[in-house]
């Protein structure tokens, strides 16, 4: 049956969905877009109006600071002559006069004298305190006269007690200790017991006398500004401390607040639990973070049922350390995004939901055909060509692939059953030519043991009846033939070894006996060499294995080691147990040696090299080393060679832990391996 279905007619049944989808992603997307531009926008809004803020608030400080600066200036430069108490309070009026945000200002003197000039705001306009203190030795006189804005006396000069020191006010330490430049924190003031701060310079009032210059802000003024302030940017501004108290904001000006904040004359700010459930205090709460730190930044918030936007930043103004903070409606041109973001919301939500149940229903077939291919695949993946499931309908796509595996899982089983084929006739092969070494070595040992046999005999009989150059000539049938006879006992051990299947049978031994065994069986050769010969194996070190394999791996190390090393050298033998439990042995010689390449190919048969002519000088078809690794790897024995050309070689076989047997007093290490250098070479064979 042709299918129906294809995903290029899927396609065209889903494209239209899909491209209105996307179309109204497109819309949502950009108006969420918009949205986030807004809150950019918004967010740049308040840093503007942030930075408005701050502006003005120091630009209102810097007219106190600059109209202290002129009145020091002139005190110390003898224009204004500080002394004389008319004449600087006739100076002080005018400056209070000319910035109505000053609430006093005055010059206290080190010797505890005082010229200060207060201005109090009553129904019927600004009136005016002056007070001075004159202290002459141990006499004191205070002063205190009243006037209007016209400088007329109001209440005559009348003398009072009063107990002030400028020297103990906050004004005067900041302004002699360099403090904040000359600024205070909030605090209550003497004379009107309110709370407010104050700007102070120090000046030189003639001769040895110094004075302090300073000029009162009392915080509901300050409030009353920010007040001003709030036309401005359409919303809320407020000074705050770092920990969150309040130093001007509308509310301390205004209704009960402000009476309750009048009546204290303790503490100079207000805490937020204060002025009670406001904009300010949301605001504040709004950024506080987990930590406690303060809430410096921008921040949406809801109060009252109102969306706010709002900012908090740092201002710092000579030493000044506060927060500045905004807070704006967030109805206006930025209300209706809000509504036009809901229903793209809603809209494509609803789009959203068509396309995943239609995505459901168009996927079902591809699903299902997915599902056929990946049980076909894991079946080919180990093997299991039997029970592939057949193709069914749905896309055509679909079918026409899992045909295509079908076909290639049908190839494959070909291809398998063919190398399977080729791989028994390679072991066929190689188990002929085992027998036909095998064969041919015994066909060929036959015949040289009698021709050795009868060299021997024609030796010891008639050797002496043979002229010197014919007993030379004896000698050497004799040796070549016994060579021969090596040569040929080694192919037939490498054929024997390739063909045996025969596992091994593990006996406990003792390797210090056969390490002794072997030494006596090499003694000729090592003595003829003088090589010292160094046995490290304890007797009673035990290892269950198989003795004969064993004992063939141990001959054929120490036979090279004996061969390749030079006159007067030494092979040396240790044994050491691991924590593992396993057993270490280590043939340790200082003989020739082996060039990297050699090294590489040390279990590779018949890859003795001839380039060395130490090597070349003694007889060997390059089996030993083979024939030990494939004892290794029958017995599950780890061996590795170390070696460096004309320093010597180190081979070490490791016996597995399951293998191996230690009397309970021989548990600790039996010999310790030489250590080799950092730049020798090795090649290990795990099994």
């Amino acid at each position: 049956m042709r299918p129906f279905w294809s995903v290029r007619t899927a396609l065209l049944i889903a494209l239209p969905m899909l491209v209105g989808f996307a179309a109204l992603s497109i819309i949502g997307g950009g108006i969420v877009i918009a949205q986030r531009g807004t809150d950019s926008a918004a967010r740049a809004l308040m840093q503007s109006a942030n930075g408005h803020i701050i502006s003005r608030t120091t630009g209102f400080l810097a007219e106190a600071e600059r109209s202290t600066d002129a009145t020091a200036r002139a005190i110390t430069e003898g224009t204004l002559a500080a002394p004389d108490r008319a004449t600087l309070q006739r100076y002080l009026w005018p400056q209070l006069m000319s910035h109505p945000n000053l609430s006093g200002m005055y010059v206290g003197y080190e010797d505890g004298s005082f010229n200060y000039v207060l201005r109090i705001n009553t129904v019927a306009g600004d009136q005016f305190m002056f007070k001075s203190i004159e202290v002459q030795r141990r006499s004191r006189d205070v002063r205190v006269t009243w006037r209007n804005a016209f400088y007329e006396d109001i209440v005559p000069e009348e003398g009072m007690i009063d107990g002030f020191d400028p020297r103990l006010r906050p004004w005067y330490a900041a302004a002699t200790r360099g403090l904040n430049s000359g600024w205070t924190e909030p605090y209550i003031f003497w004379t009107t017991r309110q709370p407010g701060i104050s700007v102070a310079r120090p000046a030189n009032c003639g001769g040895t006398m110094n004075c302090v210059v300073g000029a009162d802000i009392t915080l509901a003024d300050l409030s009353q500004f920010f007040g001003g302030l709030e036309e401005d940017i359409g919303g809320r501004a407020f000074l705050l401390t770092d920990d969150g108290k309040v130093i001007a904001a509308s509310e301390m000006t205004a209704g009960a607040v402000a009476r309750t904040l009048g009546r204290n004359s303790v503490r100079a700010l207000p805490e937020m639990s204060d002025i009670g459930a406001s904009l300010l205090q949301a605001v504040w709460q709004a950024g506080m973070s987990p930590a406690g730190s303060r809430p410096v930044g921008y921040r949406a918030l809801e109060w009252d049922g109102t969306g706010y936007l709002a900012e908090l930043a740092p201002i710092d103004f000579h030493g000044l350390s506060w927060l500045v903070g905004v807070a704006v409606p967030r109805a206006g041109p930025l209300g209706w995004f809000a509504g036009v973001r809901d229903s793209v919301v809603w809209l494509v939500g609803g789009i959203a939901l068509v396309t995943v149940l239609s995505g459901m229903a168009l996927s079902q077939p591809i699903v299902s055909g997915l599902r056929r291919l990946e049980r076909n695949a894991q079946k080919v993946r180990i093997g299991d060509f039997t029970g592939l499931a057949m193709p069914e309908g749905g896309f055509k796509e679909i079918r026409q692939t899992e045909e295509a595996l079908l076909d290639m899982a049908h190839n494959l089983q070909s291809q398998m059953q063919a190398t399977q084929l080729a791989l028994d006739e390679a072991i066929r092969a190689g188990q002929i030519k085992s027998e036909f070494l095998a064969h041919m070595s015994h066909e060929l040992r036959t015949p040289l043991n009698g021709i050795i046999g009868f060299s021997e005999l024609l030796e010891m009989t008639a050797a002496a009846k043979l002229e010197p150059r014919e007993r030379s000539y004896l000698a050497d049938i004799i040796g070549l033939g016994r060579h021969l006879q090596h040569l040929i006992e080694q192919v037939l051990e490498f054929a024997r070894l390739e063909g045996d299947g025969q596992g091994p049978v593990a006996a406990p031994l003792r390797l210090g006996e056969i390490a002794d065994s072997i030494k006596r069986m090499l003694e000729r050769q090592w003595a003829e060499k003088r090589i010292t010969w160094i046995n490290g194996i304890p007797t009673n070190l035990e290892v269950r294995i198989d003795e004969t394999p064993l004992r063939q791996i141990l001959t054929n190390l120490l036979t090279n080691a004996v061969k390749y090393t030079r006159p007067d050298g030494r092979v040396s033998l240790f044994a050491a147990r691991p924590d593992d439990g396993s057993t270490l042995v280590t043939i340790k010689d200082t003989g020739i040696g082996m060039s990297p390449e050699e090294l590489r190919n040390a279990f590779v048969p018949f890859s003795r090299s001839l380039r060395n002519p130490y090597v070349a000088a003694n007889s060997g078809v390059g089996l030993g080393l083979p024939i030990t690794k494939m004892l290794c790897d029958r017995l599950r024995i780890a061996i590795t060679l170390t070696s460096e050309p004309d320093i010597g070689t180190t081979a070490t076989i490791r016996i597995p832990a399951g293998l191996a047997d230690i009397q309970p007093d021989q548990a600790e290490i039996m010999g310790v391996a030489a250590k080799q250098s950092d730049h020798m070479l090795h090649v290990e064979a795990e099994v």
